[in-house]
């Protein structure tokens, strides 16, 4: 079966290019074997697919990330209903020899065995993502910005490459009964996480009751709904304190928090020191 997809550019830069690719087919067979000449991460935004490789098969869905290095053959077996649709970051090849030597230390890289690596996403990487996609939409788009948000998403993805092991509790039938309220959730959360968000708000948009979606929610993220809202406020607090002269306040409430107080606390905790001097140490140039 020869994969059928959409694919288009959404935006190309010097060194990578970013596609929006959506897959059309309409039944579950694997795909033939198809090539891969760049070194690419993929979002997996919507549906289930198991993208098989060399000696692995990766089960595939939202809050997964696909790292696939060059020069190997993969398949694809769809799994679910719901069309796949993903975020492919790919990258030309001098760059590519580049991140080989920045990250010599990811054995990953260097394992001829080893083709491709599924890594799970955190609340932080996911609003990477959405803030990638969101800025490529913009009419304001910033070409540093937006390069700046790529660089981070390599580093996040290398971070969390581990042995793949598929989680057992997340089954065929759950996949297929609540992969779109995760779906859903993370979108209304990433949309709106400015706005004092209940757990029933969020579950009422995914058309599912609060005690239900809370215990669901933590089973395919690794995350409470409030924890995941409070890192995702976090890290756009953290994206403006590196990036802009916003005052502490404004960022804080431009943030979700209603109080400068609850977020210099939330921010200590999670980044480990204040957000000023957390400011001072990334703006700060080293002295010639």
């Amino acid at each position: 079966m020869e994969l059928n997809a959409d694919i288009h550019t959404l935006y190309e830069s010097d060194f990578y290019k970013i596609l929006d690719f959506k897959c059309r087919c309409i039944d579950c067979k694997t795909s033939k074997p198809e090539h891969s000449d760049n070194f690419s991460i993929s979002f997996v935004r919507k549906g289930n697919f198991y993208f098989n490789t060399f000696r692995h098969s990766f089960d595939s869905y939202t809050g997964c990330i696909l790292v696939t290095k060059p020069e190997y053959e993969r398949t694809v077996t769809h799994a679910h209903s719901v069309p796949d649709e993903c975020t492919i970051i790919e990258f030309n090849s001098d760059f590519y020899k580049e991140l080989l030597i920045q990250y010599e230390s990811i054995l990953f890289l260097f394992n001829n065995d080893l083709h491709s690596a599924l890594v799970k996403t955190s609340p932080e990487t996911e609003f990477l993502h959405y803030c990638l996609v969101s800025q490529i939409c913009s009419k304001e788009a910033v070409k540093l910005e937006i390069d700046q948000l790529v660089l981070e998403i390599i580093e996040k993805a290398f971070s969390g490459i581990t042995d793949y092991q598929p989680d057992k509790r997340i089954d065929a039938r759950l996949k297929t009964g609540h992969l779109l309220t995760i779906e859903k959730a993370k979108s209304y959360i990433a949309e709106n996480f400015k706005n004092d968000l209940s757990l029933k708000e969020v579950a009422d948009y995914c058309h599912i009751s609060p005690f239900h979606f809370s215990r669901i929610f933590k089973l395919f993220t690794g995350y409470s709904p409030h924890q995941f809202l409070l890192i995702t406020r976090l890290k756009n607090a953290e994206l403006l304190l590196r990036n802009t002269s916003m005052q502490f306040g404004h960022i804080a409430f431009d943030s979700g928090f209603n109080s400068i107080e609850h977020f210099t606390t939330a921010f200590r905790l999670n980044y480990k020191m204040p957000p000023g001097k957390y400011k001072s140490l990334k703006t700060s140039c080293p002295k010639t």
